[in-house]
């Protein structure tokens, strides 16, 4: 019997994923004056996605060490670290603060499925990568960060996705075993994650996202998504053949 919803949020319950990577793709451009384009951070960004922040800025520093050294003048991978987060930060903030924006980017079919699960009074739970500042403003913006039973971080585990960490815990802090878990995700990692934990997960997929879940073959094609306006009827079809009642 599932008694608990567990949503991702970038990429998952907000198209944060292709916001995110815009960031950081003006930050390498910006750091490399030019040098490297925005158009080929975007498409090498699908590598990174369902990481933790320090994780997805220490590989796109490892990818463009050469332009990043020459531009900033040093050779100290921590600086250049620091620099870059640094300046994404501040795209990404700016980016937050248009709420026009975010809202544009919401995943309809996903948070339809959130608030029949919410009226259903499962329990609903955010697990993300995203700290907790970020994700607390965005699910706000999306009227829903109230509505969560609990709310885990990128601040509350010590290793990111695709280790179990974050749903290891929400099922300890919820005193339920994994079957009783349910995992709402979009990237590999976090399917790796849900899976590690021995959890049942369904993928929502986006353009940033399909190839790696597609490729990954970590799931049956009924658990993938593709087809975003199935997904409230394929999860309460797999609910529902568990047995369980909302």
């Amino acid at each position: 019997m599932i008694k608990a919803v567990i949503f991702d949020l970038d990429g998952t319950l907000i198209q944060t994923e292709v916001l995110k990577a815009t960031s950081y793709a003006a930050a390498i451009n910006e750091l490399t004056q030019n040098k490297v384009a925005k158009e080929h951070v975007l498409d090498v960004f699908y590598q990174f996605v369902g990481l933790s922040r320090q994780e997805v800025v220490s590989g796109l520093a490892k990818r463009y060490m050469p332009q990043l050294t020459h531009f900033l003048d040093t050779e100290d991978v921590l600086s250049i670290e620091e620099k870059l987060i640094e300046k994404r930060l501040k795209v990404y903030r700016e980016i937050l603060d248009d709420t026009e924006l975010l809202s544009n980017h919401f995943c309809s079919f996903t948070l339809g499925l959130f608030h029949r699960l919410y009226s259903e009074e499962y329990t609903l739970v955010l697990a993300t990568m995203s700290h907790l500042p970020e994700a607390k403003k965005v699910t706000q913006t999306m009227g829903i960060f109230d509505k969560f039973n609990l709310v885990l971080t990128r601040d509350d585990v010590e290793q990111g996705k695709p280790e179990p960490d974050i749903y290891n815990k929400a099922k300890k802090i919820l005193g339920l075993k994994p079957e009783e878990c349910l995992v709402i995700e979009d990237s590999a990692n976090g399917v790796k994650a849900a899976q590690n934990a021995n959890m049942s997960v369904f993928a929502v997929t986006n353009d940033i996202t399909r190839k790696s879940v597609h490729d990954c073959n970590l799931l049956e094609p009924k658990f993938i998504v593709d087809q975003l306006e199935e997904l409230e009827s394929r999860v309460f079809g797999f609910i529902e053949s568990l047995g369980t009642e909302g």
